[in-house]
């Protein structure tokens, strides 16, 4: 039986030894919502690989993203073979061996022994979906996209087929194509959740985040135990909140971005809403730490979109006008002249009333006023 091989984190997460960390970050968000779905599979064989791939994740996301555990990681990297790609201490037939390499972790292995099982046997379709597959894994998108259409060709009801060709085409975000296979799969398995959260996650790449909502809220309510699904409905309901805010383009100045842009918070509504889907997610009581993470990001901003604070830019003239019409009537009048003193009250009070009435808000406000005034809303919101 093969050995399990070196863990290569860069191919795990499907990037370049160069990566930085935001791409690192990126990578692995895309990569574990892939595999968490899979974790739900009825056939224990999967589930446990994708249970594997999981923790494969958690690993490399904390060795890149640690500069000192990344250095190491890098200096057991320089010193690693290539997977060995001709197995030879297995005996038994090539679609065996590529078998027993996927359950090995060695999918380099697994990819030259279902070649030379399609060699002998062009017409076997498992011998196409586990070189499609051990591809997939490899990050060969466009080869495993082709070896599944052929695992498909050969045998058309297979739902799975299907699936792994909707995977092929997720990982390279062709939306359209992955949906079509996933209803497809859907079709010939009726109601099978994996392929149900699969959809939904592709109709959240695809802005349509409320669909996306519905679909999981379903699922937790059969599945009410199940962590997974909570994981994925707190993504729909986190997109969902931001979908409903205000879109804001992106600042450059002479070429240069000097604000991204992205979603903000510009109305009472918008933050009310933002407060009933962080409830909805704390509601879920995920264990998941990206769901915690999430819920918190959301939070601080509904925490910072109402937070009181004052505008202090260009009050020059308002203190101008309050000790003119305030402070020195009020205090002139004491040497004998009432009026002067009722004047000076009332309009000091009137302008300090309407310096906070105007300088002293929400910080949505402030945000709402200075966006609009820069012409930056490319999209109200709710």
């Amino acid at each position: 039986m093969p050995t399990t091989q070196f863990v290569d984190f860069y191919q795990v997460l499907q990037i370049s030894a160069t990566a930085d960390a935001e791409a690192i970050r990126s990578a692995v968000t895309k990569q574990r919502r892939q595999w968490v779905k899979r974790q739900t599979s009825a056939d224990p064989e999967r589930r446990t690989e994708a249970e594997t791939r999981v923790r494969e994740i958690d690993r490399a996301e904390k060795a890149l993203l640690d500069p000192s555990a990344r250095a190491s990681f890098d200096r057991e990297r320089s010193t690693q073979q290539p997977q060995q790609e001709v197995p030879g201490e297995s005996t038994g037939s090539w679609l065996d061996r590529a078998r027993e390499y996927l359950q090995a972790d060695n999918p380099a292995a697994a990819n030259f022994a279902a070649r030379e099982a399609i060699g002998k046997e062009g017409n076997d379709a498992e011998a196409w979906f586990l070189r499609a597959h051990s591809s997939f894994l490899l990050g060969h998108g466009r080869d495993a996209g082709f070896e599944f259409s052929e695992a498909i060709r050969l045998r058309p009801d297979y739902a799975l087929y299907h699936y792994g060709f909707a995977e092929a085409f997720a990982a390279q975000e062709q939306w359209k194509e992955a949906l079509s296979e996933y209803e497809q799969a859907l079709r010939l398995d009726p109601g099978n959740p994996e392929y149900r959260t699969a959809i939904a996650l592709v109709h959240l790449h695809d802005d349509r985040a409320g669909t996306a909502v519905d679909m999981m809220e379903a699922l937790v309510k059969e599945h009410p135990d199940n962590d997974v699904y909570r994981y994925y409905l707190a993504i729909a309901l986190h997109d969902n909140a931001l979908d409903s805010l205000a879109l804001i383009r992106p600042f450059v100045y002479n070429g240069v971005v000097v604000d991204a842009g992205g979603f903000a918070v510009v109305s009472a509504a918008q933050a009310d809403w933002l407060d009933r889907q962080v409830q909805r997610i704390t509601a879920l009581r995920s264990k998941n730490p990206e769901v915690q993470r999430l819920g918190n990001a959301l939070r601080d901003m509904y925490r910072d979109a109402r937070t009181v604070k004052w505008d202090l830019a260009g009050s020059g003239g308002w203190a101008i006008a309050f000790v003119l019409f305030g402070v020195l009537p009020f205090f002139g009048g004491f040497g004998g002249s009432a009026g002067a003193v009722l004047f000076g009250l009332v309009f000091g009070g009137g302008i300090a009333a309407l310096y906070t009435h105007t300088r002293r808000m929400p910080t949505w406000k402030h945000r709402l006023k200075a966006l609009t005034a820069a012409g930056r809303l490319q999209r109200p919101g709710i």
